[in-house]
């Protein structure tokens, strides 16, 4: 049956499955924007897990309680917020998961290894794109 098919209806078929996912909106990207990291010799108890922050105030805050030289890294708080994420093993990152409706889930992921100090990663991501992290709701 697919030798009856010729160049032209080939052609045509490509054409309609093309306009297809043509007509499909993109999701967003699940990654941040951008990233801050970096290690601090501050010693802390506890897991890593990624933390919300929605304001200025408390981004300086957090900044300072880590004992970070300099000012924290620019971010505009009406159009992003920010996710932390620490950890005392060798390494920090964050993996994030679109859930679908505006929805995003942030986990941290480390090493296990327990080293001196302390790793810390901060996220940047668009307001305009996720309306609930880790089920808070953005403000």
């Amino acid at each position: 049956m697919i030798a009856h098919f010729g160049k032209p209806h080939l052609l045509l078929v490509m054409m309609l499955v093309s306009s297809v996912w043509a007509d499909e909106v993109p999701e967003p990207d699940p990654a941040p924007s951008r990233e801050f990291s970096g290690e601090t010799k501050k010693e802390v108890s506890g897991s890593s897990h990624a933390r919300p922050i929605f304001t200025a105030a408390e981004y300086e805050g957090v900044w300072k309680d880590l004992g970070l030289a300099g000012s924290p890294g620019e971010v505009d708080f009406l159009r992003e917020y920010v996710v932390l994420a620490t950890t005392r093993g060798s390494r920090v990152g964050l993996r994030c998961r679109d859930e679908g409706g505006g929805k995003l889930t942030v986990s941290a992921m480390s090493t296990r290894d327990i080293r001196p100090g302390l790793r810390y990663v901060f996220g940047v991501f668009s307001k305009k794109e996720w309306k609930e992290i880790n089920g808070s709701s953005v403000p």
